[in-house]
């Protein structure tokens, strides 16, 4: 299946948060993400598909604003301070999703058959 899986309105609808400027770029990622995931079994976009991507999408963003995340403390003579909190990463984020996912789609889109 060619085209978005998911439109910019649907992902806000969802309650999504990603900028409209990021959309494009994440919701290709997402769709490959979640066609790698799924086997390339799914055959087209529908409600769960498009909670699912609304969930990668989001944990592609997350992703990328903790990678950019500045600098929350500093060393000095040994002495070193942290005012931020730690922030998940990218593996993290996506075993989460993934878990979600899991969860949501039916049983033979997601799992591995013999």
């Amino acid at each position: 299946m060619t085209g978005p899986w998911l439109t910019f309105e649907q992902y806000q609808s969802n309650g999504g948060r990603a900028d409209r400027a990021a959309f494009p770029m994440l919701e290709q990622l997402a769709r490959k993400k979640l066609d790698n995931w799924t086997m390339g079994r799914i055959t087209g976009p529908d409600c769960d598909i498009a909670l699912c991507m609304t969930l990668i999408v989001d944990g592609l963003s997350e992703a990328r604003e903790a990678q950019t995340e500045s600098v929350s403390g500093f060393s000095n003579d040994g002495v070193s301070v942290n005012f931020g909190t730690a922030r998940r990463g990218e593996p993290e984020i996506m075993a989460s999703v993934y878990d979600q996912i899991v969860e949501i789609l039916p049983v033979e889109l997601v799992s591995v058959r013999i």
